[in-house]
């Protein structure tokens, strides 16, 4: 990473050892950030590949091979040993342990140098961590796991309580993220060391195979009279993070094994014995936490939906019980609500559940199908045994068409706290746009629109630089300081960064700025074809054009279909509707003209937008479908590229249901 050959160099400011195995992508990636972090002092890079058969070692032999140092292993000896091998022929005063799935910043090592070398008594730094959402990472900064402070955490104490000094010391949640602080417990996903320091107190031991080195380097730093730092003021991307493996039993096995190992080494008499009983409960809690959730995960929603119908089944019982079956006295037997009451409602849950209403994500068809079949389904049970479960059709009739309507109004709630939005349609493609300046931004859209198999909708791009694309279809929807604006008005999923001419800072300024939206985010590296998003790397090349969905003769006819149907309730309905309109005489003959084809129900906000398919004027169009309403300054053209991109009939039902009163 240096101008001249770095291995005519006695002496660096920094040797940088990252540990390879099967992930050629995010190494290349880290690769390129490292490089640009070098930038400015003396530093040599050190690849250990664990026996990768994933091409990683080709590339780094094709693209980086003046640029470090590669150790090419046999087999696979572990986190430990490897690590160890590059430090055994490290010739920087500091040492940095790097994972290969990170990003950092332009001037991360600078920062680190000149903080350590302000403290001469650090042995040890970590860094601000954020994961590939932009979430702050709380591992980055964690106290000695003890095992009172092992119970905390076990047993939901830190969560409960984070803010507390006693509970909250795993991840010593009560210190602020964005200040320096003195911490026991470093992250082996970037520690930077003195190498001094670690020529005294050992390499990592290799007895940790995988997971717990981090901890006993991190304290034996601390026995040994060293300081170990928190350093706020730069951040990183480690994709993975502590996040990925949480859930995973495994991982909770292989990491508490590690765990009684740092005990055995470290704790004696009482103490080891109090840690390694916590270690034991964690384990049998942690998976009798992971079996309950899992349980809840696919019995939660049938049960409270069933709860929900069977009330309902309840409710139209006492109705039809009262106040028309037996008016004049009389009620139906106890068996019909203790047997045959639950028994139908089983029956509704289970035609829903077979027909894919609880998978995600939802369709409105098993919505409107599953009633109607079990409705048929008992009603051919009770007329096969007559007098026995015939106590009235209607009452399961009227069962049905309110379990369509919990069955979706349900799933729109969970829609709702989860997308923003009551209303869910099927095959919905991702929203995504570009962000940065014009060479990166050109190259990126490229990538995706004909290389790569990333089913994404790309609307535009977002920058301080109007320039003419030579896509013809690539839309400029505002400069950067209007992003979080253009995220809601076009209901973006996805930010795309390409890292060409745009700063791997500006990048990570970015996604904790806006972290709050909670979109998805994505990173195009310098010169790479591929995008890389959190444990995701897109590359499978397919040749793909604008796929316009009106220009389907199918979808054409359900367009049509549409404005017949809408037009017609709406003018039946219009006597009822009249005083919710803005102009009722004008929706009455705009109406009539949807009626006799001379306009669409829906249309383009742009009608004479050349290069998508035609389409006559309509009354609405995708701004009523927008979070932010009609009232913006963002360029509109892209919501008409996408309505004519992912038509679909229950779009235009949406678009009307928001829209109708402004007809």
């Amino acid at each position: 990473m240096n101008p001249d050959n770095p291995l005519a160099i006695e002496t660096f400011d920094l040797s940088i050892i990252i540990v390879n195995y099967n992930v050629k992508h995010f190494l290349e990636q880290c690769l390129l950030s490292v490089k640009a972090a070098c930038e400015g002092i003396q530093a040599e890079v050190i690849v250990v590949d664990n026996n990768s058969v994933d091409g990683s070692q080709q590339m780094l032999k094709d693209k980086f091979s003046e640029d470090i140092i590669l150790i090419e292993n046999t087999d696979n000896p572990g986190f430990s040993k490897a690590n160890n091998q590059g430090i055994q022929i490290a010739k920087g005063r500091y040492v940095l342990l790097l994972n290969p799935d990170t990003v950092v910043e332009e001037h991360t090592f600078k920062k680190c140098i000149d903080f350590m070398d302000a403290r001469p008594k650090a042995g040890a730094l970590g860094v601000k961590m954020i994961d590939g959402q932009g979430e702050f990472l709380p591992e980055s900064k964690r106290a000695l796991p003890t095992a009172a402070v092992s119970f905390y955490k076990i047993f939901g104490l830190a969560s409960i309580f984070p803010k507390s000094k006693r509970f909250g010391q795993y991840h010593l949640t009560y210190l602020d993220k964005d200040e320096n602080h003195e911490i026991e417990i470093l992250s082996g996903a970037y520690m930077f060391m003195r190498k001094t320091a670690l020529d005294e107190i050992g390499y990592l031991d290799e007895t940790f195979f995988m997971y717990g080195e981090d901890i006993d380097l991190s304290y034996r730093f601390i026995l040994a009279g060293y300081q170990n730092y928190y350093l706020a003021d730069t951040q990183i991307i480690h994709y993975k993070g502590e996040s990925t493996k949480k859930g995973s039993l495994n991982y909770v096995r292989v990491f508490y094994q590690a765990m009684i190992i740092f005990a055995e080494k470290h704790f004696g008499g009482r103490r080891k014995r109090l840690f390694i009983t916590a270690i034991h409960m964690a384990v049998y809690f942690r998976a009798f936490i992971a079996i309950l959730r899992r349980m809840v995960d696919r019995l939660g929603f049938p049960l409270m939906e069933a709860g929900l119908i069977y009330g309902t089944i309840f409710g139209i019982k006492e109705y039809w019980e009262h106040y028309v079956k037996f008016i004049e006295g009389g009620f139906y037997p106890q068996e019909f609500s203790l047997v045959y009451m639950p028994a139908y409602t089983l029956v509704f849950v289970a035609f829903l559940w077979l027909a894919g209403a609880y998978k995600k994500p939802f369709r409105i068809r098993p919505l409107i199908s599953a009633p109607f079949w079990a409705f048929v389904f008992i009603a051919t049970c009770t007329y096969m045994f007559d007098g026995i479960l015939n106590f009235s059709r209607a009452i399961v009739g009227l069962s049905a068409v309110f379990t369509m309507i919990i069955a979706i109004a349900t799933r729109g709630l969970i829609n709702q706290r989860e997308k923003g939005t009551f209303f869910f349609m099927e095959e919905r493609v991702r929203r995504a746009i570009l962000f940065g300046e014009s060479n990166g931004i050109e190259h990126a859209a490229k990538l995706i629109q004909q290389e790569l198999d990333y089913p994404v909708e790309l609307v535009g791009y977002v920058s301080d630089s109007d320039y003419q694309s030579q896509l013809g279809n690539l839309l400029h929807l505002g400069p950067q300081e209007q992003l979080r604006e253009i995220l809601q008005f076009y209901r973006v999923d996805e930010i795309i960064f390409p890292n060409q001419d745009l700063s791997t800072e500006a990048i990570l300024q970015t996604m904790t700025t806006i972290r709050d939206l909670q979109v998805a985010y994505k990173i195009v590296p310098q010169g790479a074809d591929y995008i890389v998003g959190p444990q995701a790397i897109h590359t499978s090349r397919f040749s793909q054009g604008l796929d316009f969905k009106l220009k389907n003769r199918q979808n054409q006819i359900q367009k049509r279909l549409f404005d017949l149907v809408s037009s017609s309730v709406l003018l039946l309905t219009f006597p009822l509707l009249f005083p919710f309109y803005k102009k009722p005489l004008g929706v009455l003959k705009k109406l009539t003209q949807v009626l006799f084809r001379k306009k669409h129900m829906v249309g383009y906000i742009h009608p004479d937008t050349p290069d998508l398919p035609t389409l006559r004027q309509g009354l609405l169009n995708m701004m009523f479908q927008s979070k932010s309403g009609q009232n913006t300054s963002i360029n509109t053209q892209g919501l008409d590229q996408l309505y004519a991109q992912r038509y679909r009939w229950d779009l235009d039902l949406e678009i009307l249901l928001r829209g109708w009163r402004n007809i």
